[in-house]
């Protein structure tokens, strides 16, 4: 396996424990690998990895489904193979930003035209991010006038919905102007130092652009597809915020609706995903447990619900992931 992935993969996973550590550390009451093999703790993270692959599974119907719409002949496998190839690097990138060029780069070399490759992960960006722009919305209406006074909590909230905010703009604009793309490359070749780099490219770029633009198109006609793909994402989004709800509920006796704190989770999410650590790495389980730790009866509990949590959708990700990384080491290191 490539060095630097090898690399990654110890510095997400340090960075996280690390994390978990640190929290460990200013609460009374520690969290230790004993109460993780309870049997309460060991249940609920048998059930959220037997779920975590389900979604991973209906992930990989809807990347085909997407594909198939633009006439690319990929396996199931193969989109399969190309959604835990997205986990996984985005866990062990900072910010998780490593998911979405590395699938591409995966579905080219499955035969996938790049352009159609781009549209269909910038498409599921901006899915994704719509769905999160009206949960965020809803959240802003009928979920924080009902919290307690101004905090630390609910300013993480606004921040969350800021970021969600400017993800959205930016991917839309992505998909509704990509000739802004030859904006900068013509701007680019202004400067003396990439003349004549971007020159030996840019009639390839203008063509790669053109073909994008038609490819983004084609799939937008397809009316029942992305309603169907619309749908199944989320549904997803439910349940990856149902398997932190579970065990904080669970364990905490937290007292809130899934709907409220189904809102909540995704507007710390928007907000812990921008940390520039590997797979957001810590950051995510110090924002949860810092808006949570108010309201729960056990720090313990909160902290052992979150790390089950990481467990179930960023840890287990990392151990599938390594066998399929070292399945496709030729086409990764030759990348």
């Amino acid at each position: 396996m490539n060095r630097k992935i090898i690399v990654n993969i110890v510095v997400a996973l340090l960075a996280s424990i690390s994390v978990i550590l640190v929290i460990n550390s200013v609460v009374k009451e520690k969290v230790s690998l004993s109460n993780l093999l309870e049997k309460d703790a060991l249940e609920l993270i048998i059930v959220g990895v037997t779920v975590n692959a389900i979604c991973i599974f209906i992930d990989g119907f809807k990347l085909r489904l997407l594909l198939t719409s633009l006439k690319e002949n990929i396996s199931y496998i193969d989109a399969l193979e190309a959604c835990i190839v997205y986990s996984f690097f985005s866990a062990i990138t900072p910010s998780s930003m490593g998911g979405q060029p590395f699938q591409i780069y995966f579905l080219t070399k499955k035969g996938v035209k790049s352009e159609n490759a781009t549209n269909i992960i910038i498409f599921r960006t901006f899915e994704y991010l719509m769905i999160v722009m009206g949960i965020d919305i809803y959240a802003l209406i009928f979920v924080l006038p009902h919290l307690p006074q101004w905090n630390i909590g609910k300013t993480m909230l606004i921040l969350g919905f800021a970021s969600s905010l400017l993800s959205t703009f930016l991917t839309w604009l992505a998909m509704a102007k990509p000739d802004l793309f030859k904006y900068i490359i013509v701007k680019l070749k202004k400067i003396k130092k990439l003349e004549n780099f971007v020159g030996r490219w840019e009639e390839r770029a203008y063509m790669w652009i053109d073909n994008l633009k038609l490819s983004f198109y084609e799939l937008w006609k397809n009316k029942k597809i992305i309603f169907t793909d619309f749908s199944l994402m989320l549904v997803l989004i439910l349940i990856y915020s149902y398997l932190l709800f579970l065990p904080i509920v669970g364990l905490t006796g937290l007292k809130i609706n899934f709907l409220s704190f189904f809102s909540i989770q995704i507007l710390l999410s928007s907000l812990a995903s921008y940390i520039p650590t590997p797979g957001a790495s810590g950051g995510i389980e110090a924002v949860f447990y810092t808006f949570f730790k108010a309201s729960a009866f056990s720090p313990k509990s909160l902290l052992l619900g979150i790390t089950i949590y990481r467990i179930v959708t960023y840890y287990s990700i990392i151990l599938l992931g390594i066998p399929l990384v070292f399945k496709n080491r030729k086409l990764l290191i030759k990348g």
